[in-house]
């Protein structure tokens, strides 16, 4: 008895915890670089050009080439190439290239380094799935690639247009 006593005390001192609810991606409202408020100087500033570095900005990209990289899929693709979130506080800004991991990928002759930050691709923003399948569907009818980057304190686009056109 003397025990049952005692666990009772024992459990009815002990701190309550409370556990908060799990907020899922899916739950929280998409935040893109536009819903930025305008105190926000990390991507509000004006940036210079970024100089041209070993790789190309512009060009053109055969429809057969692209479209075999499509019929890949998203997962192949991302395969290619390490990225990681960058943030602005708790704000997603884009997709920051840590490094090139297939000699292979496409993106090897393009003007891209480690430390780049993808904003967008052909003015849609990647930081939810379903934006990077909504990208992916549209690229299959598109006539260009435009691509908007940060590089350090500077800027840079990306521009290829697809031959042939549609």
């Amino acid at each position: 008895m003397r025990a049952l006593l005692l666990a009772m005390a024992l459990s009815a001192c002990s701190p309550k915890v409370a556990v908060p609810p799990i907020a899922y991606e899916e739950d929280l409202e998409p935040r893109r670089v536009s819903d930025v408020p305008p105190g926000d100087p990390l991507l509000t500033a004006p940036r210079p050009l970024a100089p041209a570095g070993r790789g190309v900005r512009t060009g053109t990209i055969a429809r057969d080439r692209l479209t075999a990289v499509l019929d890949a899929g998203p997962p192949a693709f991302l395969r290619q190439l390490e990225v990681t979130p960058r943030m602005s506080g708790d704000r997603f800004v884009g997709w920051e290239l840590v490094q090139l991991v297939d000699r292979q990928s496409p993106l090897h002759d393009v003007d891209v380094a480690p430390g780049d930050v993808l904003l967008s691709v052909n003015g849609q923003p990647l930081s939810r799935p379903d934006q990077l399948q909504l990208l992916w569907d549209s690229l299959r009818t598109a006539n260009e690639l435009t691509a908007q980057l940060w590089r350090g304190a500077a800027k840079l686009e990306l521009a290829f247009a697809i031959e042939p056109r549609r």
